[in-house]
């Protein structure tokens, strides 16, 4: 599978603090790997070692006092398939995994490799950022917790140069809250041309809280704050609904690409914000 020119050294370390250790000594040679998709679709002439994890135990999801652990090797299709993903949010989660790409790239893809990557188009990295996840950084003798927003704040590329990502957290989140996210694609197995999410804590039909998460745009997801300060406070209604989806398609960041116009995805984003309340109020 891999096809990759220049490469010196191949290793498998037994060892978190192995690994971290191949890698700091040469951070701009040394490529970590995960599922290997990145790499062997996009290969780089500047790789000259590959680390990989799969020794390192690393694949796992489990329910948890601290909420469901994923494992940095995990796959698309083992989360999806895993008892601890089955009935979060009421299956909305596993549906969703069960629909990105193809079922060939999601026994491939690592939720660890999506993180890291951040590529402006990933789902992974908006279903994250809108679920407030948390990502769980080691280099083998201390593990640092950050939220995936503060991960994506300063500078995570040099992050993970000096500790890999060893996996990620998500809330236990309880029945006041709503959880929904949307792609638009042009067929089933096609990479999203606009992702969104949504996450409101609810007391009855006023919003106490929300998470509103725009990716795919081109570029990558990003925090809607606008759209939280418009929706906290108000009582869910149609007419809400209708006014959020105004509002998020004046405001929302988005450009344009050979795929699609800006307005397009502008468009779609206050579509997408509109149906979401409305299925909020439905749930």
């Amino acid at each position: 599978m891999l096809k990759l020119k220049g490469v010196e050294d191949v290793y498998y370390p037994e060892s978190i603090q192995e690994a971290v250790g191949l890698l700091r000594k040469d951070k701009e040679g040394s490529e970590v790997v995960g599922g290997g998709l990145d790499i062997s679709t996009l290969p780089s002439t500047r790789i000259k070692h590959l680390i990989f994890l799969d020794k390192l135990g690393l694949k796992y999801v489990k329910k948890t006092d601290e909420g469901i652990k994923i494992g940095a090797l995990s796959t698309l299709s083992f989360a999806e398939n895993s008892e601890a993903i089955k009935d979060y949010f009421g299956g909305k989660v596993k549906e969703l995994l069960g629909g990105i790409a193809t079922e060939l790239l999601r026994n491939q893809i690592t939720f660890g490799g999506a993180l890291g990557k951040r590529e402006p188009y990933s789902d992974i990295v908006t279903l994250l950022l809108t679920l407030n996840a948390k990502v769980v950084l080691s280099d083998g003798e201390w593990d640092e917790e950050l939220s995936i927003a503060d991960f994506y704040k300063g500078n995570f590329r040099s992050l993970i140069k000096e500790r890999i990502i060893k996996e990620i957290i998500l809330n236990d989140f309880d029945s006041s809250y709503f959880f929904s996210m949307k792609r638009f694609v042009r067929n089933a197995t096609d990479i999203a041309l606009l992702n969104a999410g949504m996450l409101l804590k609810l007391d009855g039909k006023k919003i106490v809280n929300s998470t509103f998460v725009v990716g795919a745009r081109p570029k990558p997801a990003y925090l809607f704050g606008e759209a939280t300060e418009f929706l906290n406070g108000k009582e869910l209604s149609e007419e809400l609904a209708e006014e959020f989806g105004n509002f998020v398609e004046s405001n929302v960041d988005v450009g344009k690409d050979y795929r699609a116009s800006k307005e397009y995805r502008a468009h779609i984003s206050g579509v997408f914000a509109k149906r979401m309340l409305l299925e909020a109020m439905e749930g």
